[in-house]
């Protein structure tokens, strides 16, 4: 009787370590936004972006004249 107890209690308990477990490795990560090379990416994109928006301006500035 107490054995149908233990692996009714088995399954939820193995589901919480295996969380912690996760929750627990998973800080330890460390995160994208720590890497130089991906802010040297955004701000090259964001300059890319600008310029692009530049042109814009000056092609539609063109065409209205």
């Amino acid at each position: 009787m107490q054995l149908s107890y233990l692996l009714f209690l088995l399954c939820p308990i193995s589901m919480g370590v295996m969380m912690w477990l996760m929750m627990r490795t998973h800080g330890n990560a460390p995160t994208p936004f720590s890497d130089p090379r991906i802010a040297e990416l955004e701000s090259q994109v964001n300059e890319l972006r600008s310029a692009a928006r530049k042109n814009r301006t000056v092609e539609s500035a063109e065409t209205l004249n």
